[in-house]
């Protein structure tokens, strides 16, 4: 005989989590922090951040920011090419001055989930920034801007006092002190500023911390005006660069170039056997070097040089004769000194988009503005625009500059997440290392 059935209650539904709870509240911060290392892109993880206080301070400290760039290299997004920052224009028979922003040039599409990023970098405006009559670019690193308030590139005798660094995706940017260039002799001249982040766990509390390294130039050789977000400007003393010495007004010195933590500049010296060869500032160590250049190269490339953006480790030169671009990589391999060695020599009339760039001429020298990231930059004097030449496809695509009369950077940006910027005292004190030194 069949037994009764007995019907089975339904099971007890489960509790739903309260509203607001945190499930990871098991978790260690050492736990989440792995966790949202395995996010894909630091747009992911600026979207997790704002789960909570304690996502957002996980994934914003110094440390963990440092561990998911090793992991996750930030994706270049394209290029802020600079206009100077100013320009002066008639209308109506008044003289106007007329903020530019710099141009931004998309090297690729997008990657996933950075549209918005890039979005924000092509409609960076300068007007964003603290009210200073004109901003110029000076460097990048990281996802960092760093300008300057340099009114014209040429007038190396003008030496820049105002900096500030800027994020142009988020919006953040903080003004820096005045620099002291009231203790630099007179008649120095500007060679070029550079952007170092710098590791700050202990005492930047948990703050970005950064320096601005300013090189200016007298007879006596190099000298570096450096500001730290910690501690302040400081004034070093001169520089020996090999006991060579450097004279502004010969104009024999190059603008500067960055790649591997330093920064480079032609040095085109009459007085010396070896005529041409960079000087080289590690922003590290902020200690000059030299590096001999080959002696046929002043007469075959007449200055129209460049070192590639880069931070591979090597250093390598694109050079432009006529319309034909040489590529030089210095290869270590059997001394310390290195030596020279040219591996490809590209027609710029093979190029896609060449008739483009010899009708823009119009009888004016090409040169290079900038390189780096597999993408070289070239001008004409006089001509509005700027054409970018990807190496590896060998295309040339024009872009329009707004400003006809300026060489600057093109500075490569990547998208990389920081953190939050140091509140400055601009009452910070200035040491000088020559009275410290007596």
């Amino acid at each position: 005989m069949r037994g009764k059935m007995t019907a089975l209650p339904p099971p007890a539904a489960a509790a739903a989590p309260a509203a607001g709870s945190d499930n990871t509240a098991g978790l260690s911060d050492r736990s989440l922090a792995a966790i949202l290392l395995r996010l894909p892109s630091p747009a992911t993880l600026a979207r997790a951040a704002a789960v909570s206080r304690r996502w957002r301070r996980v994934a914003s400290s110094p440390a963990f920011l440092r561990l998911f760039r090793r992991i996750h290299p930030p994706p270049l997004l394209g290029f802020f090419v600079c206009n100077d920052g100013f320009t002066v224009k008639r209308v109506n028979g008044v003289l106007v001055g007329e903020v530019l922003s710099p141009t931004f040039f998309i090297s690729s599409p997008a990657p996933r989930g950075l549209t918005g990023a890039v979005s924000r970098c092509v409609n960076f405006s300068l007007e964003s920034l603290p009210n200073i009559e004109h901003w110029a670019l000076a460097d990048t690193r990281d996802g960092i801007l760093l300008l300057c308030d340099s009114f014209s590139a040429h007038d190396r005798l003008r030496i820049p006092n105002r900096f500030v660094v800027c994020d142009p995706v988020t919006g953040r940017s903080v003004l820096v002190p005045d620099a002291p260039i009231y203790e630099v002799d007179e008649e120095s001249a500007y060679l070029g500023a550079a952007l170092l982040l710098t590791d700050g766990d202990g005492d930047s509390g948990g703050r970005l911390s950064f320096e601005v390294i300013v090189v200016t130039y007298f007879m006596w050789g190099p000298r570096l005006l450096v500001f730290s977000s910690r501690s302040g400007w400081t004034v070093h003393p001169y520089a020996d660069v090999g006991g060579r010495f450097v004279m502004p007004m010969l104009g024999s010195v190059g603008y500067d170039m960055h790649a591997n933590g330093c920064v480079y500049w032609v040095i085109d010296d009459e007085e010396h056997e070896a005529s041409e060869y960079l000087m080289v500032l590690d922003k590290r160590t902020k200690a000059f070097s030299t590096i001999k250049l080959l002696s046929g190269m002043r007469t075959r490339y007449q200055g129209n040089m460049r070192v590639m953006r880069t931070d591979s480790g090597e250093l390598r030169l694109v050079a432009l004769a006529g319309m034909v671009l040489d590529s030089w990589r210095l290869d270590r391999s059997r001394s310390s000194r290195g030596r020279w060695v040219r591996e490809v020599g590209r027609g710029l009339a093979c190029a896609d988009g060449a008739m483009a760039l010899f009708a823009e001429s119009d009888g004016c020298k090409t040169v290079i503005m900038d390189a780096g990231e597999g993408v070289v930059f070239f001008k004409h004097f006089g001509s509005a625009w700027v054409f970018v030449l990807d190496l590896d496809a060998m295309v040339l695509t024009p872009l329009r500059h707004r400003e006809k009369y300026y060489f600057g950077p093109a500075l490569p940006y990547r998208m990389a997440l920081q953190p939050p910027f140091p509140v400055l005292d601009s009452s910070s004190a200035n040491i000088n290392l020559d009275d410290e030194l007596g």
